[in-house]
């Protein structure tokens, strides 16, 4: 049965895809209908049906099947907006929200919303939350220089460093690392004493082999803040080769930070048995081993130990 819902919600998302709105309706109406869940029915029949009030009422309905059902509320909110209900539209955004923090289409819709209500500040408010979020979200980008262009605004500094922090972040997701850097170069115009845009810079570093503008990076960060775990770690996989003395003492302080991480134990049981402390290695293996009793590697290089230099 829930084969044929999937195939069925995937043959929708085909049709709906190819702006083919009677094969969708009639795939609603036959097929989700007999295989899928109430609440999607109850939906997707409001996606697919053009008139406003029995759009909210199959969205309604569909809310009351699953009140946890997150894009019922948020296009029952668009539904709302269309007919000018302006609070309705965002007590349903806000719902959204509640449900889901991280969902940058509801703050985009709630701030668009809040635009036509000419609450100015509170649109740009949810505009930057949505980008924030989703740097690369064009549809929030092109409503706030909508709003820019209507409304005599600008941002502030702190929306700027955590947007360029933000887009920086997303390249580095993708691959980008040089337009990574660029966009961490611009965040640091506009606070040069961010430990985390440092940090992710040296991440971005690293990524691309520049090991001494990585260390630069992860030193900055950690100056900045001698709490930056992470950035303790990172320098210490590329001291690893070179300083195992100084390697050893960054991966000591990030497992003195957060005790419970198995890499950074790793990393310590490695350099210690490179240097013939093959005891203290076994111990920083079993703190492993106590934490992850199926840790693969932690597992093989205990073996090892034990029976190649511990015999």
């Amino acid at each position: 049965m829930d084969n044929n819902r999937e195939k069925t919600l995937r043959k929708i998302a085909n049709a709906l895809n190819a702006n083919d709105m009677a094969s969708a309706k009639h795939i609603v109406e036959t097929d989700l209908k007999k295989y899928g869940k109430k609440y999607e029915y109850y939906f997707y029949l409001a996606l697919v049906t053009e008139n406003y009030q029995e759009k909210l009422e199959l969205y309604t309905k569909a809310i009351d099947e699953n009140p946890e059902y997150m894009d019922a509320y948020i296009n029952r909110g668009l539904v709302k907006n269309e007919i000018q209900d302006y609070d309705g539209s965002i007590n349903d955004y806000n719902k959204a929200i509640e449900l889901d923090p991280k969902c940058a289409l509801a703050y985009n819709n709630r701030g668009y919303t809040k635009f036509k209500q000419e609450n100015f500040k509170g649109a740009l408010d949810d505009y930057n939350k949505a980008i924030l979020l989703n740097p690369k979200f064009q549809m929030a980008l092109d409503n706030k220089a909508k709003l820019f262009l209507n409304v005599c605004m600008e941002d502030d500094k702190d929306f700027s460093e955590k947007y360029y922090l933000s887009l920086g972040i997303s390249e580095i997701r993708e691959g980008n690392f040089k337009d990574a850097i660029h966009n961490f170069d611009e965040s640091l115009k506009f606070n040069p004493n961010s430990d985390i845009t440092y940090f992710y810079k040296g991440v971005a570093e690293h990524s691309m082999n520049n090991t001494e503008l990585a260390l630069q990076n992860y030193s900055k960060s950690i100056e900045l803040n001698n709490n930056m775990i992470d950035a303790y770690f990172n320098r210490g996989q590329i001291l690893f080769k070179y300083s195992p003395k100084e390697a050893l003492d960054d991966f000591v302080k990030a497992v003195a930070l957060d005790p419970k991480f198995i890499d950074a134990y790793y990393s310590i049981a490695a350099i210690q048995k490179n240097m013939g402390e093959y005891n203290n290695a076994i111990k920083n293996l079993d703190k492993i081993l106590e934490l992850e009793p199926n840790a693969v590697n932690a597992k093989a290089l205990k073996k090892l130990i034990m029976t190649k230099y511990l015999k």
